[in-house]
């Protein structure tokens, strides 16, 4: 970007602004909905405290807190592996698997 468009608020439309804008609505609109991967995840009752961290970081809503303050899945389809639950588990009460789609498609 020159100083002249700097300075006039204007923006060079080159680089990643114009990428973006090349991509057609539906194909991003799709990304967000659509898990990149999908997984398996198993949480061990006995072994959770209730702390809830899985549940407020998870990026996709999968976990909730249930009745007797332990975590549950909730929405297993939209779980995309990215393993921050069970990496940030302190008790190692989660466990995530990514499943192979072509071998479950058999």
């Amino acid at each position: 970007m020159s100083d002249r468009d700097r300075d006039s608020g204007t923006e060079d439309s080159t680089g990643a602004e114009a990428l973006l804008s090349s991509i057609p609505p539906e194909e991003t609109d799709q990304a967000k909905t659509q898990p990149s991967w999908r997984a398996e995840v198993t949480i061990f009752d006995n072994w959770c405290k209730g702390c809830g961290l899985c549940v407020e970081f998870c990026p996709r809503g999968v976990l909730e807190m249930n009745g007797s303050g332990k975590v549950h899945v909730v929405a297993a389809e939209c779980c995309t592996a990215c393993h921050w639950c069970d990496t940030h588990c302190p008790d190692f009460a989660i466990v995530v698997r990514r499943i192979d789609e072509t071998l479950s498609r058999r």
